[in-house]
C-alpha cells in the first residue's frame, strides 16, 4: 500500500498558540517550536482507480486555507470527509464552496448523514441550489484503494463526533479526534486490531477537571485505553497547550503529531 497521511493540523479548538497565553507551550510555540499547531485535518494520498493519484481531506478547520497553500504546487482535494459540525472541523469548508462555486471546480463532500443539515444551517447560501455535501453511505467510500467509514463516537460535554476507519487488505486504521468514554461495543466493533491510530487527546493530565465538563480524551487515558495500547501505531493529535511535545513521554510505538508529518498508511 503506498498511500500516506499528512497531518495538516494538529491543534484542539483554540489553537497553539493561544493568542492570550503566555505559558511555556504557547511561547515555544510562537518561535516556531515543535508545539506550534494549527486547527486538526489530516490528508489522504495515494493512488486511486485506475492508478491516477488520489487524494482525500478529513475535515476542514477554520486554518484550512493556509494548510493548503503551504503545499508544495496547487493541490485540490478528490473527496473531502466531514466528521462533525464543530467549528474548529467544518469552518474552512467555506473555502473548498467557494472554490466549486467561483473556480468552477468540482469536489465531493460527504458527511455522516444527520450532520448534513448542521453544515447546512451554517452554509446556507452553498445550498441554495441543491446540497453540495452529500450524505457518507452506511457502507463507506471506496477512496485510494482504502474503504473509509464514519461511525459515531462520544464527544463528552459536547454530544457526539465521528471517527473513521480505514480498511486495506490485511491493514486497518483509524482517526479518532474528538472522543470521550468510547463505548466498549463501539470500539470493539471499530477499534480493535488497528495497525495505526490517530487519537485526540487534547490535555496530558485531566484528572483534576470535572468529568461533566470534559469532552475529548487525555494522554493519560488514551495510555490505559485496551484497543489503543493494542494498536502497532499511535499518533496523538487534538493537542491544546496543555501538551508539551518537548517533554512529554512516550511508550515506544506512541508519538505527538505534528503540523505537516506524513505518515505511510502501512
Amino acid at each position: 500500500m503506498s498511500a500516506a497521511l499528512t497531518f495538516l493540523g494538529t491543534a484542539d479548538s483554540k489553537g497553539v498558540p493561544r493568542f492570550w497565553c503566555a505559558c511555556p507551550v504557547c511561547t515555544d510555540a510562537r518561535a516556531g517550536g515543535v508545539n506550534r499547531r494549527t486547527r486538526s485535518a489530516a490528508l489522504l494520498r495515494g493512488v486511486g482507480q485506475g492508478g491516477q493519484p488520489e487524494t482525500l481531506l478529513l475535515d476542514a478547520g477554520p486554518d484550512l486555507h493556509a494548510q493548503l497553500a503551504r503545499l508544495p504546487g496547487p493541490l485540490v482535494p478528490d473527496a473531502v470527509l466531514i466528521s462533525h459540525a464543530h467549528n474548529d472541523h467544518l469552518l474552512g469548508l467555506g473555502d473548498l464552496l467557494d472554490y466549486v462555486a467561483y473556480a468552477g471546480g468540482r469536489l465531493r463532500v460527504y458527511a455522516p448523514a444527520e450532520v448534513v443539515p448542521q453544515i447546512a444551517e451554517r452554509f446556507g447560501y452553498a445550498f441554495r441550489r441543491g446540497s453540495p455535501v452529500q450524505p457518507l453511505p452506511q457502507e463507506g467510500l471506496d477512496a485510494l484503494g482504502l474503504r473509509v467509514r464514519a461511525f459515531r463516537v462520544p464527544h463528552g460535554a459536547n454530544g457526539h463526533s465521528h471517527a473513521f476507519r480505514l480498511e486495506g487488505p490485511g491493514w486497518a486504521a483509524a482517526y479518532v479526534t474528538d472522543a470521550l468514554d468510547v463505548p466498549g461495543d463501539v470500539a470493539g466493533t471499530w477499534l480493535m486490531g488497528l495497525d495505526l491510530l490517530v487519537l485526540g487527546t487534547s490535555f496530558a493530565d485531566e484528572s483534576g477537571v470535572l468529568r461533566a465538563g470534559r469532552s475529548v480524551y487525555d494522554v493519560r487515558e488514551a495510555l490505559a485505553l485496551p484497543w489503543a495500547r493494542a494498536a502497532r501505531r499511535v499518533y496523538l493529535t487534538h493537542l491544546s497547550h496543555g501538551v508539551d511535545a518537548r517533554t512529554l513521554g512516550l511508550p515506544g510505538g506512541w508519538s505527538c503529531a505534528h503540523d505537516g508529518l506524513t505518515v505511510p498508511l502501512a
